[in-house]
Order: C-alpha cells, then structure tokens, then sequence
C-alpha cells in the first residue's frame, strides 16, 4: 500500500498484496483529483505545507486565490497537519507483569515510528478488537499506524495475548465468576486490555527516562482502539464494567490526555450499562456509523455512549452510509466493498469513509494531544459536515 492516508501524499511504506496495490491505485487517484484542485501539491511540497489559522487549507493555495472549504471545493475542508512524515521500520517489544492471578502475563507490542518527524513524539497507543487475543502484534493497527505516523506521532500496537484454559480459569476465580459455564463465556480480554495498557504505559515511562529520553514525550499520549478494544479505551478512560452483574469495576489510567473509541461499545455491551460513561470526563471522539453492527452490538448503543459521557470536549462522528460497517471503522477495506458491490454501489465510496475518518482523528489528535489551535478550530467548524455532504453527522457536547 502506498498510503493508506487518502489526504496525505507524503506517506509512501511499500506495498504488501494485492489488495494494497488496488488501494495504492484508489489513493493516488484521489491525490491527483486533489492536486488538480489545488488543495494538495506534491508529495514534497505537502510535507512541508503549514496550515492557514483554520487548519484547513494550505497556506499557499489560500495565497493562491483557490476557494476555501464550501461544498463546491469540498476538498479543501479536510483538516491538513502541520507536516506529513514516512514511517520507519517496525520494530516490536515483549513485555510483562504479574497479574491478578499471581501468574505472569506476556504479550508482544509493535513500535511504529515515524519517519523525519520533529522529536518528542507525542504517543498513540493502540488496542485491538476481538475476543480470542492475538499474539504477533506485527500487524495490530497497521492501517491506523500509517494515518497517526503521518501526523508525527510514535504508534504503540498491543498484541492482547490469549490465556490458557487454566489461565482463564484461575481469572474467573479472581473475579468471582464460580460457574464453570459462565467462566467459559466470560470474555477475559476485557479484564486484560486494561492492565496490558497500564503495563505500557509504565514501560513508557522507563524508556522516557532512558532510551527515549527526548525521543517520546509520554505527557502528550492518545489512547485508542476499536470495538472491544475500544471498550478497553472507555474503561481506561474511566469507565465502569459489570463483569458480574450489579457489581461494576473501574481500571482507569490517568496518563491518556485523549481517547478515540471506534466502533466503540455502547450501554448493554458485554457489561456497561448506561451509568457507566458518567466517568469519562477527558477529551473522547466516538467514530462509529449506522452499520456498525455485529451480532452483539446495535449502531444505537454506540451512538448512545457519547450522550452518556460527562459533557465537555466530547465528539461524535456517526456515518450514515450503510456501507460503513463494523470492519471499515478498523480501516478494513475488504467489508465494505464488497457490500458495496452487494447492492450495485461504487466501491469508491468506501475511500470516502476512511478520508473523513482520518481527517477527524488526527484533528482530535492534534488539539488534544499537541493543543494546536487550528486543530482545535477544526472540531468546532462544520467542514466534516461539508467534506461529507452531509453523509457524516459531527456533535459535540
């Protein structure tokens, strides 16, 4: 893939398959469209655009007289970082810790750095979705690594690892949970995600006084992740958890400065319920549409979650195209196509979807975690409403 960033021409990691090499095509036709309209350049001049006071169009097309964002240029009303940067190599990391077994926990992270970007990095730290866990971390969040990378910032992807039938036995002790048949569908990723993330973020904090002393700076970190791995954002965030009914739990972090849920679990999803999201009182954006829908979870509990959070700096982004199903809020192309193709549409929207998503969340990114005002002016303008038509509905409480 050339650049799963649609918008950012400066992203250019090689390609990996087939269905890369289809995507390369949809995004490099989607930078020419762009730089025939002036918004964009090329790639290098791109990576070295400053933003207007708006945060939306570059600089020198504002000087060149091309329209600023309005539904004839609608382009231009995508929010632009500062700079665009590469990505380097990924490296990965074992990490460890006791947990509330006494037993010690493994899992595996992947470090994508970007690349030529101005250091410290402020941190993105990424959870997978799913139920069963997964132990190689070389592909967790690897499109939404390209998108963060771009924007500068160093990306953190947890492998949440899987447990062994004794393992998941001893938790289900540790719990409460004394049924053996209620053990077996108790989804112990989501007691995991949130110590796995607090084991990364001391582990940040010893390289930040180490290794990446002045290369990383853990006081400007995001925490994100989608679907269940979004309900591990909440709970970080300060969510509360029935893991047992009537008896809620809270395993929040004070470290994040910002979360981003995608796909993110509503009210009667796998033990929260609506008293739950009171708690959430830093900066969240909620990016979920109405088909996001899995057997378990309806696209009106994710919506809800966001009207059940304490109020101030809070976003929603809600699609309201059918095709955005669950996997395309992972930035997973493959779903949404095909339903696209399903019902007779142009597969081409689906590139639509994850350009606004983008654009969305590096604004959020950018005005909570660098605080940059242009960012900020973003969130509290309609341009997402123009850039979409209208396709994406944006609140804010």
């Amino acid at each position: 893939m050339a650049c799963a960033v649609l918008f950012l021409a400066a992203c250019s990691p090689p390609m990996t398959s087939d269905r890369d090499a289809a995507i390369e095509d949809t995004a490099a036709r989607d930078v020419a469209a762009m730089t025939d309209s002036g918004v964009v350049l090329d790639a290098t001049s791109a990576a070295d655009a400053t933003a207007t006071d708006s945060g939306v169009v570059d600089a020198r097309v504002a000087d060149s007289g091309v329209a600023p964002c309005s539904a004839t240029n609608p382009m231009a009303c995508a929010y632009r970082p500062e700079r665009l940067f590469g990505a380097q190599p990924v490296l990965t990391q074992m990490l460890s810790y006791t947990d509330a077994t006494g037993a010690m926990r493994t899992f595996e992270v992947a470090i994508r750095r970007p690349m030529g970007a101005p250091q410290p990095w402020p941190i993105v730290v990424w959870s997978h979705g799913g139920a069963d866990g997964i132990v190689n971390a070389g592909g967790v969040g690897n499109e939404w690594s390209r998108v963060f990378n771009a924007g500068g910032y160093l990306f953190i992807g947890i492998a949440h690892a899987p447990r062994s039938e004794a393992s998941r036995a001893a938790l289900c002790a540790h719990v409460g949970i004394t049924v053996a048949a209620d053990c077996a569908r108790f989804k112990y990723l989501h007691w995991d995600r949130p110590n796995d993330v607090r084991r990364v973020l001391d582990w940040l904090d010893e390289q930040s006084r180490g290794p990446m002393a002045g290369v990383a700076d853990v006081r400007r970190l995001l925490y994100a992740g989608h679907s269940a791995g979004a309900g591990s954002v909440s709970m970080v965030a300060g969510a509360s958890r029935e893991y047992l009914a009537g008896m809620p739990r809270t395993q929040p972090d004070p470290r994040p400065r910002a979360f981003i849920g995608f796909s993110i679990e509503g009210p009667m999803d796998d033990g929260f319920t609506d008293a739950s999201f009171a708690a959430i009182t830093r900066p969240h954006l909620s990016v979920t549409g109405v088909g996001d829908r899995t057997p378990e979870s309806d696209p009106a509990q994710r919506r809800r979650a966001f009207e059940l959070m304490a109020p101030m700096n809070k976003f929603r982004f809600w699609n309201t195209d059918m095709a955005s199903l669950h996997a395309t809020f992972d930035h997973s192309v493959g779903p949404c196509e095909d339903y696209q193709r399903m019902r007779g549409a142009p597969v081409a929207r689906c590139e639509e979807f994850y350009l606004w998503m983008e654009t969305t969340a590096l604004a959020f990114a950018d005005a909570y975690v660098r605080e940059r005002p242009e960012a900020i002016a973003w969130l509290a303008s309609d341009n997402l409403r123009t850039l979409s038509n209208a396709a994406v509905e944006w609140s804010r409480r």
